[in-house]
């Protein structure tokens, strides 16, 4: 693509400095039920039980854009999509195992670092809400087949919390007593993993010339597309739900959410192509109507690009947290 590392610079030097602008923590949200109600439970957080981590790993992520031409009406879309590509070997479950894992440990390390006690992973599995009330863990999922994902659970635990409605009613005794039982606040996180910023825009243009003999139309399109590798935590698909809920022995709950982008890793890709030839290890579908951008690393860089976002995204609630208290 003609000029594409100027575009590529210029289009992230203004990203970068607008995250250099907030704390992560500013991109996390708390929802309350209720148009008045304020915040209590995350607030308070003095103990948390930490029920479960699902996090969701994009290996392919889609730019899309529609514009109208305003003298014609025309209407015309752009897109792209970016693959992650492993050159060494395929990323495999117990990759992504190790991630969510690591992020567990670190995350529980955190919150006693920040003084807010946990409850040990033992205690929360040996409860009948946990044994009896999972979902079964779903490996990969797609949104409109334009993104893939990965999905694994902290240490394979059981998924009681689906990241978009609350409990329903049969449910929500028997979580509060599950809350009353481990002592404690329970946590349900839903996170999601990115590896690109993506942007795509489209330009369209119209001119028109005519006599008494003839008439013409030229419609012209202009269409501009930039990647950048960065891991970050982002916001779910909003076919997944996507809410981190906190429940307790009250039947009260309180949901977080990851509004904006957070700030990411970058530097762990060691090529960005437009090469589909270069995807030797992928697992995951390749959709050969779509041009495909490439962004290529190995799996060590992967997983440490990953974990580093995700102990982004546990620092990041640790401050909420204190920020919330000051509120």
């Amino acid at each position: 693509m003609k000029n594409f590392a100027t575009l590529l610079s210029l289009l992230f030097l203004s990203v970068n400095l607008v995250f250099s602008q907030s704390s992560d923590a500013d991109n996390l949200e708390i929802a309350v039920g209720g148009s008045f109600a304020k915040p209590k439970l995350i607030p308070g957080l003095e103990k948390l039980a930490v029920a479960q981590v699902t996090v969701n790993y994009k290996v392919t992520s889609t730019a899309k854009t529609v514009d109208r031409e305003k003298s014609t009406g025309t209407v015309a879309g752009a897109k792209f999509t970016a693959y992650l590509e492993t050159t060494d070997r395929a990323l495999n479950d117990a990759d992504f195992q190790e991630i969510t894992d690591y992020f567990y440990s670190y995350f529980q390390k955190k919150l006693k670092e920040s003084n807010i006690d946990t409850v040990g992973w033992n205690s929360i599995i040996s409860k009948d809400f946990y044994k009896n009330e999972s979902e079964k863990p779903t490996k990969n999922e797609t949104e409109k087949n334009e993104s893939v994902w990965m999905t694994n659970t902290a240490n394979k635990g059981n998924v009681l919390y689906g990241g978009n409605i609350a409990f329903a009613f049969g449910k929500i005794k028997k979580a509060s007593q599950f809350s009353k039982e481990l002592g404690t606040v329970a946590g349900y996180f839903n996170i999601m993993v990115d590896f690109a910023d993506l942007f795509v825009d489209l330009d369209i243009k119209t001119s028109s010339s005519s006599n008494m003999y003839y008439s013409s139309t030229t419609e012209k399109k202009k269409y501009t597309w930039a990647v950048k590798p960065n891991m970050k935590v982002t916001p779910f698909p909003p076919n997944t739900g996507g809410f981190s809920l906190f429940w307790n022995d009250k039947n009260a709950g309180e949901s977080l959410f990851v509004k904006s982008d957070l700030n990411g890793v970058t530097g762990y890709a060691t090529a960005v192509t437009e090469d589909a030839s270069k995807m030797k290890n992928s697992m995951w579908a390749f959709r050969k109507e779509m041009k495909p951008v490439i962004i290529e690393t190995t799996t060590e860089k992967y997983k440490d690009a990953a974990k580093k976002a995700l102990s982004d995204y546990a620092d990041a609630f640790v401050e909420k947290v204190k920020n919330s208290k000051k509120n």
